[in-house]
């Protein structure tokens, strides 16, 4: 018995060439789809002829529709639905997941249809050449909570870290970084405006994209930064701060003495009980 099928399917993130012969037809046989914004998802399905019906599906709505999706799925004509965002591909910093969980529990059988998305475009074009990447999104507004993720990727060096950004913030986020890693070594392919006119992957140090940036009279654009991190061979602190950092971090995280002195001795390849002890006489 079929249960249904839902459509993840990735939509232009510029150029409307980019869209897929297959991408086109799934969506002119579903039984409807769910889009970000209607408005802007109308355009594109009257531009390729497209007359299947919408349904909203965004932030702000996603938690109370989705049963409401899924039974309307489930008892719609052919039993199937596509979600789309507004440019490339649904459920990566965008709308979608929680429907995809809830289609997963009802048994819909799920297909993605591959096509553009712009973290594989930059990550394609930024030419650096890790063991593994580390996808974060946008990052929080928060210095402190922008640091937490810094440190997350300097603990999985070497490897490529990759950040969504808006035009009003990259400046900022740079300015952040920079101060973060100060002199370590890393480097950034910055690329905004993918598959458009003016596309662009400018590649350099912070130092070098920030005064690059400074200089222009307007930023504009949606940013997707790639920053390579090698290994950082930072030598590590003498054990007195290392057991000094132990007890701060054992205090501001309530863990006991000894469980901070292990996560410690993981950060910094050290004896745990070398930690303690040393920590006991400070």
């Amino acid at each position: 018995m079929n249960s249904g099928i839902l459509y993840i399917v990735a939509t232009p993130i510029g150029t409307l060439n980019d869209f897929s012969p297959r991408a086109k037809e799934v969506l002119s046989q579903v039984d409807f789809i769910a889009c970000e914004d209607t408005r802007h998802t109308g355009k594109l399905l009257h531009y390729f002829q497209i007359k299947t019906p919408l349904e909203s599906l965004h932030a702000h709505n996603e938690k109370n529709k989705i049963n409401f999706l899924i039974s309307k799925l489930l008892n719609s004509e052919n039993k199937m639905a596509a979600i789309v965002t507004d440019a490339g591909t649904p459920c990566i910093s965008d709308p979608g997941s929680l429907l995809i969980a809830e289609a997963h529990k009802n048994n819909i059988t799920i297909q993605s249809i591959p096509g553009p998305s712009s973290l594989t475009a930059a990550l394609a074009a930024c030419g650096f050449i890790q063991p593994r990447t580390i996808f974060s999104g946008f990052l929080d507004r928060s210095i402190k909570n922008q640091s937490q993720e810094f440190e997350l990727w300097k603990h999985s060096a070497p490897c490529i870290a990759v950040i969504f950004e808006s035009p009003k913030r990259i400046l900022n986020t740079l300015n952040n970084l920079l101060n973060y890693f100060k002199n370590e070594d890393i480097y950034l392919c910055v690329s905004k405006e993918i598959s458009k006119k003016f596309e662009e992957h400018k590649i350099g140090n912070c130092k070098e994209i920030i005064e690059y940036y400074s200089n222009l009279n307007e930023i504009q654009g949606e940013f997707v930064v790639c920053i390579n991190i090698n290994k950082l061979n930072k030598e590590a602190p003498d054990l007195d701060a290392i057991a000094l950092e132990a007890i701060f971090h054992s205090k501001s995280k309530n863990l006991s003495l000894k469980q901070g002195c292990k996560e410690m001795s993981l950060k910094y390849n050290i004896n745990s009980k070398d930690i303690y002890n040393k920590a006991l006489k400070l």
